[in-house]
Formats: structure tokens, sequence, C-alpha cells
């Protein structure tokens, strides 16, 4: 463990640098999140991982532009897999800018690894995605409470030593927006936006999920409809075309909502919906609608000691897509997921914090060999200076 290494040292509140330490200690009874009976490497289905990271942080404010920069490292070592042993970067940098008192905006750039969970990625191989991320934002107030504004970016996903060239993919966006932000703090946005995606590695020919052009409409923000209850999110309506394989079209809602309750000082309940097609941040970068109903109570037992729970059910439906249905074997595919777990949180000084948890997950498929149960348990710390 590396907590102890900078045991005497802590981040003062108007720190513009901050360096992040953590260490974790997780075991899974089924890594590879295999089938019943089916045998994985060396002989074993389990394993403990112990992740190290390492992080500096730079947030601070000079005549009215924000700069922050954000640099880390992680390193994930396997007890038994260690072929899966990865170090993975992740930088990020952004200008929030302010020109004159009507005009602000943001410049930001961020890449970072991550090895793609097996949830999402058949076979036991490693899989390390990188993800690029630039964007431009552009906002002028002709109000104090009302604002229009531009905003362009540009996603590229690719895997390491070409693990997935079918699934990588790259998307520009262009998106207009209407924000109202009243002195209370509350906030809403309403925007326009258009994205043409590509998967330059797949044939150009009739059917197949190449090019596509999506376009939304719809409404975020955050918004206090009392003392006690909080809701925050986004909701609209999307339509996805693709160019060579029409018949996959999508036209439907998608959002994500979630709903924070506080009857008390001490407790919360918060209840998330998501749905969505083709996230950024999804490992199957293809056409997949997800939807997630979660649950999370939390009690703070002390002002050091909080604990807490979760229930969550998911479903992705892959409209028959061949290249997501092991080559067309299989016409259609449907997952349903089900996690439930429990969370212990211990913050004995500001700077430092311990956890612990356990989970239970289990998918039902319409694909015997996706179908699996695995149970997880994890201890991490995090130390700020």
């Amino acid at each position: 463990m590396l907590l102890p290494l900078v045991g005497g040292l802590h981040a003062a509140e108007g720190d513009a640098l901050q360096w992040r330490v953590s260490q974790s200690l997780s075991y899974e009874d089924n890594l590879y999140r295999r089938a019943s009976g089916v045998s994985a490497p060396e002989g074993r289905r389990d394993d403990t991982i112990s992740v190290t990271s390492l992080g500096l942080s730079f947030d601070r404010e000079y005549s009215r532009q924000g700069l922050r920069a954000n640099v880390g490292f992680s390193h994930a070592a396997y007890s038994v897999h260690d072929d899966l042993d990865y170090t993975a970067p992740d930088v990020s940098l952004a200008w929030d800018w302010r020109l004159g008192n009507h005009w602000s905006g943001t410049f930001s750039h961020a890449y970072a690894e991550s090895l793609a969970g097996f949830e999402d990625v058949a076979g036991t191989d490693q899989v390390i995605r990188l993800r690029t991320r630039s964007a431009v934002s552009a906002n002028y107030w002709w109000h104090p409470d009302w604002a229009v504004g531009l905003g362009v970016s540009r996603v590229r996903n690719r895997y390491q030593d070409n693990a997935k060239p079918a699934s990588e993919n790259d998307s520009q966006a262009v998106s207009a927006n209407l924000t109202y932000r009243p002195a209370t703090g509350n906030r809403v946005v309403f925007t326009l936006r258009q994205t043409d995606g590509r998967y330059p590695n797949r044939a150009a020919v009739a059917g197949s999920i190449r090019e596509y052009t999506q376009r939304d409409g719809r409404i975020a923000g955050e918004w206090r409809l009392t003392g006690a209850l909080r809701l925050s999110g986004d909701v609209g309506f999307t339509e996805r075309r693709y160019d060579l394989a029409p018949s996959r079209d999508f036209t439907g809602v998608t959002g994500r909502l979630a709903a924070n309750w506080q009857p008390t000082a001490k407790t919360s309940v918060e209840l998330s919906w998501r749905r969505e097609i083709g996230a950024e941040e999804d490992l199957v970068s293809n056409y997949a609608v997800t939807r997630v109903l979660r649950l999370a109570p939390r009690w703070a037992v002390t002002d050091k000691v909080s604990f807490g729970g979760f229930l969550e059910r998911s479903s992705r439906d892959y409209g028959g897509d061949p290249e997501l249905g092991f080559d067309g074997l299989v016409p259609v595919r449907d997952d349903t997921s089900r996690r439930y777990g429990l969370t212990l949180s211990y913050q004995p000084i500001r700077a430092l914090s311990l956890s612990l948890g356990v989970q239970h997950q289990r998918r039902n498929s319409d694909i015997a060999s996706r179908e699996y149960e695995a149970d997880s348990a994890w201890l991490s710390g995090t130390f700020v200076f």
C-alpha cells in the first residue's frame, strides 16, 4: 500500500496543485465473465488485482481565465493472469476563457487509456482502449440569466495493437444551445446537436454499420425542486441514420436522469435512469441501445463513516447486429444484467478516504456463452495532498 508513504502531507483549500495517490485491491471470482462450466486461462477463473494510481492536477484562475490540467498514471497488476498487467495514462487540459462581460467558453483536450472490461469483450485477451477527445465551445450572455452558444467536438477511439479494428471509430459533433441560469443556482440548457460518425475499418458494403449521422434535440440541467429533492441530467430525442444500413436506423427517446432525495441530514436516496445509443464511454462502440435503472440509498452513520448500497438493472439490445452477434450466427442479441452491492466509506481526515465494497452481478443473454454470474470485493484508499 502506498498510502502510509504520504501520511504527513495534506492539501490546502486554495492549492492550485494537488497530488493524488491511490491504491486499491480487488478480488474477482469470475474475472473473464465466463459462463458456468467454461474454463479460463491457467485453469483459474478468479484473480486478485492491485491498482496503484498517481495523479497531479492543476486548477487556477488568472484574470478571469481558468486553467485546468490533470496528469495521471495507473498500474494494474494481476496475481494469476499477469498477461493482463498494464500501465495507463490519463491526461487532460482545459482553458475556461472569458472575454468582457458577455463572452465565455472552453477549449479542452483529453487522452486516456483503459482496459476494456470482459463484460463487453468476449475472450480472454487484453484489450486496451485509446480515447482522444477535443472540444471547443463559446457562449454569449446577452442577459445575466440567458446565453446562446455553439460547440464543436471530435472523438477518436482506437485499440492498442489493433486488437479490435472493427470497433475503432471517429466522430465529429456540432451543437447549438440556449442556456438559462437564474440566480437561484439552477440551470437548464436546450441543445440541438448533429454528429457524424465513421468506423473506418469496416467494409463499405450494403448492410454495414460504417457511417452514420445522428441528430439530437435535448434539454439538460440541474434543478432543485424542493429543499430535499434535486433533479439532474438530460433527456431528448435521438435520430440516427446509417448510410449503408437503413434497416438499422434508430429513432427514440434517449437521456440520463437522476433524482436525489435527502429526507434527513444523514440519509439520501438516488434513483437514476439512462437510455442511450452508442454512448462514447461504451466499451462496445457499436450499434446497441442501452437501458439502465439504478437505485442507490446512502446513510451517513457519522461525520466520517457512511454506508451505502445499490441495485441496478440494465439491458442492451443489439438490434440484430451481426458484428456484435458473433458473425451473424445469432440474428438477435439482447442482454439483461442485474447487479447489487454494498459499500462502506471512512474518511478519518479530510485528505484521506478509504472504502470497501462487495457486489454480485448476473447476466442473461440470447447467446448462452455470454451469460455469467460474478462476485467482486474491493478495498481502496485515496490520499490528496
